[in-house]
């Protein structure tokens, strides 16, 4: 699969996650906690569990934070998180480079994300 998300990364230079993604990798993740805490859970690993990502705007109301990553090229990642149930949120990213083509970076970004998000807090399973 990797080398198919690399030469597909030749022209394709961002990632995103949703209900409908062919990718098992790159479905909505679920969470059974409330977006609040959810919130500050992102905002916990960001600051600390994922070195060179920086939140540089956050909009609680709105569940919506947009994040830096430096690397040799800049990386603008956003993460929504959504109240679906009273204690269950869905989270989805979006992560984008600059320039044509990634060589499949920013999928491998929005893997680490979820990998270290979800040892914070360990996704639903379906």
């Amino acid at each position: 699969m990797s080398i198919a998300r690399i030469l597909t990364g030749l022209w394709k230079n961002s990632t995103e996650t949703s209900d409908r993604a062919k990718d098992p990798q790159l479905k909505t993740r679920y969470y059974k906690i409330s977006k609040r805490v959810l919130l500050e859970k992102i905002q916990y690993v960001i600051t600390n569990k994922l070195p060179g990502w920086k939140i540089t705007h956050l909009d609680a109301e709105r569940g919506e934070m947009l994040i830096e990553k430096k690397a040799m090229r800049q990386n603008q990642i956003v993460v929504t998180v959504l109240q679906v149930e009273p204690l269950r949120c869905s989270v989805d990213i979006v992560s984008a480079y600059e320039g044509v083509g990634d060589l499949g970076l920013s999928y491998f970004t929005v893997l680490k994300f979820f990998e270290v998000l979800n040892k914070e807090v360990p996704p639903e399973r379906k």
